[in-house]
Protein backbone atom coordinates (compact mmCIF):
# COMPACT_ATOMS: atom_id res chain seq x y z
CA UNK A 1 0.00 0.00 0.00
CA UNK A 2 1.09 3.73 -0.66
CA UNK A 3 2.55 5.52 2.10
CA UNK A 4 -1.15 8.25 2.58
CA UNK A 5 -3.85 6.34 0.98
CA UNK A 6 -5.02 8.48 -2.27
CA UNK A 7 -9.29 8.14 -2.01
CA UNK A 8 -9.38 9.74 -5.78
CA UNK A 9 -8.68 6.18 -6.72
CA UNK A 10 -11.70 4.83 -5.52
CA UNK A 11 -14.31 4.02 -6.19
CA UNK A 12 -14.10 0.35 -4.81
CA UNK A 13 -14.86 -1.58 -8.15
CA UNK A 14 -12.17 -0.03 -9.88
CA UNK A 15 -9.39 -0.68 -7.35
CA UNK A 16 -10.89 -4.31 -7.26
CA UNK A 17 -10.67 -4.88 -10.90
CA UNK A 18 -7.44 -3.46 -10.89
CA UNK A 19 -6.32 -5.72 -8.40
CA UNK A 20 -7.59 -9.24 -9.89
CA UNK A 21 -6.59 -8.21 -13.74
CA UNK A 22 -2.78 -8.72 -13.13
CA UNK A 23 -3.80 -12.74 -12.01
CA UNK A 24 -4.88 -13.35 -15.49
CA UNK A 25 -1.29 -13.86 -16.23
CA UNK A 26 -0.63 -16.57 -13.52
CA UNK A 27 -0.64 -20.12 -14.96
CA UNK A 28 -0.18 -21.96 -12.03
CA UNK A 29 -3.92 -22.47 -10.07
CA UNK A 30 -2.62 -22.85 -6.85
CA UNK A 31 -0.44 -20.07 -6.71
CA UNK A 32 -2.92 -17.71 -8.46
CA UNK A 33 -4.91 -18.64 -5.68
CA UNK A 34 -2.89 -17.64 -3.03
CA UNK A 35 -1.61 -14.37 -4.52
CA UNK A 36 -5.64 -13.32 -4.90
CA UNK A 37 -6.04 -14.55 -1.56
CA UNK A 38 -2.96 -12.09 -0.17
CA UNK A 39 -4.34 -9.09 -2.64
CA UNK A 40 -8.29 -9.29 -1.24
CA UNK A 41 -7.09 -9.64 2.21
CA UNK A 42 -4.86 -6.03 1.52
CA UNK A 43 -7.73 -4.56 -0.12
CA UNK A 44 -10.58 -5.17 2.14
CA UNK A 45 -7.69 -4.32 5.31
CA UNK A 46 -7.59 -0.80 3.24
CA UNK A 47 -11.01 -0.06 3.21
CA UNK A 48 -10.94 0.66 7.04
CA UNK A 49 -9.66 4.16 6.08
CA UNK A 50 -12.11 5.05 3.00
CA UNK A 51 -15.06 4.12 4.47
CA UNK A 52 -15.25 6.47 7.89
CA UNK A 53 -14.93 9.51 5.83
CA UNK A 54 -17.28 8.30 2.58
CA UNK A 55 -19.87 7.35 4.91
CA UNK A 56 -19.48 10.32 7.04
CA UNK A 57 -19.56 12.54 3.79
CA UNK A 58 -22.70 10.89 2.18
CA UNK A 59 -24.10 11.14 5.65
CA UNK A 60 -23.55 14.55 6.35
CA UNK A 61 -24.35 15.55 2.77
CA UNK A 62 -27.16 13.43 1.71
CA UNK A 63 -30.32 15.55 2.27
CA UNK A 64 -28.97 18.53 0.46
CA UNK A 65 -27.40 16.41 -2.51
CA UNK A 66 -30.64 15.04 -2.81
CA UNK A 67 -32.71 17.75 -2.93
CA UNK A 68 -30.55 19.99 -5.10
CA UNK A 69 -29.19 17.07 -6.81
CA UNK A 70 -26.47 19.63 -7.59
CA UNK A 71 -23.76 18.09 -10.40
CA UNK A 72 -21.23 20.22 -9.33
CA UNK A 73 -21.49 19.16 -5.72
CA UNK A 74 -19.26 16.88 -6.44
CA UNK A 75 -16.10 17.02 -9.21
CA UNK A 76 -12.50 16.48 -9.32
CA UNK A 77 -9.78 19.52 -8.83
CA UNK A 78 -7.28 18.25 -10.58
CA UNK A 79 -5.18 15.43 -8.34
CA UNK A 80 -8.44 15.20 -5.73
CA UNK A 81 -12.03 14.94 -5.55
CA UNK A 82 -13.94 18.28 -4.48
CA UNK A 83 -17.22 17.53 -2.16
CA UNK A 84 -19.43 20.20 -0.94
CA UNK A 85 -20.03 19.07 3.23
CA UNK A 86 -21.88 20.65 6.24
CA UNK A 87 -19.50 18.63 8.85
CA UNK A 88 -19.33 21.14 12.57
CA UNK A 89 -15.69 21.20 13.80
CA UNK A 90 -15.48 21.00 17.50
CA UNK A 91 -12.94 22.84 19.53
CA UNK A 92 -9.73 21.55 20.57
CA UNK A 93 -6.26 22.44 21.55
CA UNK A 94 -3.24 21.39 20.30
CA UNK A 95 0.84 22.80 20.50
CA UNK A 96 2.03 24.76 17.26
CA UNK A 97 6.01 25.06 15.62
CA UNK A 98 6.47 27.50 18.25
CA UNK A 99 5.59 25.03 20.99
CA UNK A 100 2.49 27.70 21.88
CA UNK A 101 -0.70 26.57 22.60
CA UNK A 102 -3.01 26.75 19.45
CA UNK A 103 -6.99 26.91 20.30
CA UNK A 104 -9.05 26.50 17.29
CA UNK A 105 -10.86 28.58 18.08
CA UNK A 106 -8.80 31.38 17.47
CA UNK A 107 -10.29 30.72 14.05
CA UNK A 108 -13.87 31.87 14.56
CA UNK A 109 -14.29 34.50 11.90
CA UNK A 110 -11.45 33.04 9.44
CA UNK A 111 -11.67 30.93 6.97
CA UNK A 112 -9.62 27.92 7.47
CA UNK A 113 -7.66 25.90 5.28
CA UNK A 114 -7.18 22.75 6.90
CA UNK A 115 -5.01 19.48 5.62
CA UNK A 116 -4.08 16.37 7.48
CA UNK A 117 0.04 15.24 7.28
CA UNK A 118 3.19 14.21 8.14
CA UNK A 119 6.66 15.31 7.87
CA UNK A 120 8.27 11.73 6.32
CA UNK A 121 5.52 11.35 4.22
CA UNK A 122 7.85 10.34 1.01
CA UNK A 123 4.91 11.08 -1.63
CA UNK A 124 1.30 12.75 -1.08
CA UNK A 125 1.83 15.32 1.98
CA UNK A 126 4.28 17.09 0.25
CA UNK A 127 2.47 17.51 -2.79
CA UNK A 128 -0.59 18.85 -0.38
CA UNK A 129 1.29 21.30 1.36
CA UNK A 130 3.22 22.34 -1.89
CA UNK A 131 -0.90 22.85 -3.05
CA UNK A 132 -1.81 24.98 0.13
CA UNK A 133 1.16 27.24 0.09
CA UNK A 134 0.41 27.96 -3.61
CA UNK A 135 -3.13 29.03 -2.58
CA UNK A 136 -1.59 30.89 0.35
CA UNK A 137 0.46 32.72 -2.21
CA UNK A 138 -2.47 33.65 -4.31
CA UNK A 139 -4.14 35.30 -1.48
CA UNK A 140 -4.33 39.30 -1.53
CA UNK A 141 -3.26 41.18 1.69
CA UNK A 142 -6.75 42.00 2.79
CA UNK A 143 -7.73 38.24 1.98
CA UNK A 144 -4.87 36.70 4.31
CA UNK A 145 -5.78 38.62 6.88
CA UNK A 146 -9.27 36.47 6.85
CA UNK A 147 -8.09 33.45 6.18
CA UNK A 148 -5.57 30.41 8.33
CA UNK A 149 -4.06 27.64 7.19
CA UNK A 150 -3.64 24.68 9.60
CA UNK A 151 -1.34 21.52 8.97
CA UNK A 152 -2.37 19.24 11.40
CA UNK A 153 -0.01 16.01 12.28
CA UNK A 154 -0.82 12.51 11.69
CA UNK A 155 2.37 11.20 13.17
CA UNK A 156 2.81 13.09 16.61
CA UNK A 157 5.40 10.67 17.61
CA UNK A 158 7.97 12.25 15.53
CA UNK A 159 6.33 15.41 14.52
CA UNK A 160 7.42 17.50 17.57
CA UNK A 161 7.09 21.38 17.61
CA UNK A 162 10.32 21.80 16.64
CA UNK A 163 10.09 18.94 13.76
CA UNK A 164 7.22 20.72 12.34
CA UNK A 165 8.63 23.87 12.57
CA UNK A 166 11.27 22.51 9.42
CA UNK A 167 9.13 21.13 8.04
CA UNK A 168 7.21 24.83 8.11
CA UNK A 169 10.44 26.18 6.96
CA UNK A 170 11.34 23.91 4.06
CA UNK A 171 8.28 24.50 2.31
CA UNK A 172 8.52 28.51 2.41
CA UNK A 173 5.21 28.81 3.96
CA UNK A 174 4.33 32.05 5.68
CA UNK A 175 3.69 31.53 9.28
CA UNK A 176 2.03 35.06 9.93
CA UNK A 177 -1.38 32.99 8.95
CA UNK A 178 -0.59 29.26 9.04
CA UNK A 179 0.12 27.10 11.85
CA UNK A 180 1.62 23.38 12.01
CA UNK A 181 -0.04 21.42 14.81
CA UNK A 182 1.17 18.56 17.30
CA UNK A 183 0.17 17.11 20.39
CA UNK A 184 -0.82 13.80 22.52
CA UNK A 185 -2.39 11.21 19.97
CA UNK A 186 -5.64 11.02 22.03
CA UNK A 187 -6.55 14.39 21.38
CA UNK A 188 -5.36 13.76 17.56
CA UNK A 189 -7.34 10.89 17.46
CA UNK A 190 -10.75 12.87 18.53
CA UNK A 191 -9.66 15.78 15.89
CA UNK A 192 -9.33 13.16 13.24
CA UNK A 193 -12.77 11.02 13.98
CA UNK A 194 -14.28 14.71 13.76
CA UNK A 195 -12.51 15.27 10.17
CA UNK A 196 -13.02 12.14 8.89
CA UNK A 197 -9.64 11.13 8.72
CA UNK A 198 -8.46 7.07 9.36
CA UNK A 199 -4.92 7.10 10.44
CA UNK A 200 -2.50 3.92 10.80
CA UNK A 201 0.70 3.56 11.70
CA UNK A 202 2.43 0.81 9.84
CA UNK A 203 6.46 1.34 10.98
CA UNK A 204 7.99 4.22 12.57
CA UNK A 205 7.74 7.26 10.32
CA UNK A 206 5.73 5.51 8.01
CA UNK A 207 1.62 6.38 8.47
CA UNK A 208 -1.41 5.52 6.32
CA UNK A 209 -3.67 8.29 6.10
CA UNK A 210 -6.95 9.70 4.76
CA UNK A 211 -5.26 12.37 2.43
CA UNK A 212 -7.76 15.18 3.16
CA UNK A 213 -7.89 19.53 2.73
CA UNK A 214 -10.98 20.98 4.17
CA UNK A 215 -12.37 24.20 3.77
CA UNK A 216 -14.02 25.30 6.76
CA UNK A 217 -16.04 28.59 7.46
CA UNK A 218 -16.10 31.67 9.54
CA UNK A 219 -18.40 29.52 12.02
CA UNK A 220 -16.19 26.44 12.62
CA UNK A 221 -18.31 24.40 9.51
CA UNK A 222 -16.47 22.36 7.24
CA UNK A 223 -18.02 23.09 3.65
CA UNK A 224 -15.63 21.71 1.43
CA UNK A 225 -13.51 18.62 1.46
CA UNK A 226 -10.71 17.58 -0.87
CA UNK A 227 -9.78 13.90 -1.09
CA UNK A 228 -6.70 13.45 -2.68
CA UNK A 229 -2.98 14.01 -3.47
CA UNK A 230 -2.91 17.68 -5.17
CA UNK A 231 -6.05 20.00 -4.62
CA UNK A 232 -6.31 22.98 -7.26
CA UNK A 233 -4.66 25.50 -5.77
CA UNK A 234 -7.32 28.04 -7.93
CA UNK A 235 -10.23 25.97 -7.32
CA UNK A 236 -9.20 26.13 -3.43
CA UNK A 237 -9.06 30.08 -4.19
CA UNK A 238 -12.49 30.27 -5.05
CA UNK A 239 -13.68 28.35 -2.59
CA UNK A 240 -12.25 30.41 0.30
CA UNK A 241 -13.46 33.65 -1.38
CA UNK A 242 -17.20 32.73 -1.98
CA UNK A 243 -16.48 32.50 2.31
CA UNK A 244 -14.73 35.88 2.77
CA UNK A 245 -17.24 38.33 4.20
CA UNK A 246 -18.42 40.28 0.76
CA UNK A 247 -17.05 44.27 1.16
Amino acid sequence: MPCCIELNKWPAVVQAVQIVQPLRSVQNVEHKHGILTALIAEFFNSLRFVLPLYAMLFASTAPSLAWSHDQNATQKAKGAERREVRIPIEDFTLTDQTSRSFKSQSLRGKVAIIAFAYTTCPDVCPLITAAMRQTQEGLTKDERASTYFVTITTDPEIDTPQVMAAYAKRYGVDPANWAFLTGDEAVLKKIWKNFGVGVQRKARGLIDHTTLTAVVDRSGTMRIAYIGTSPDPKAVLQDVRKLLPRK
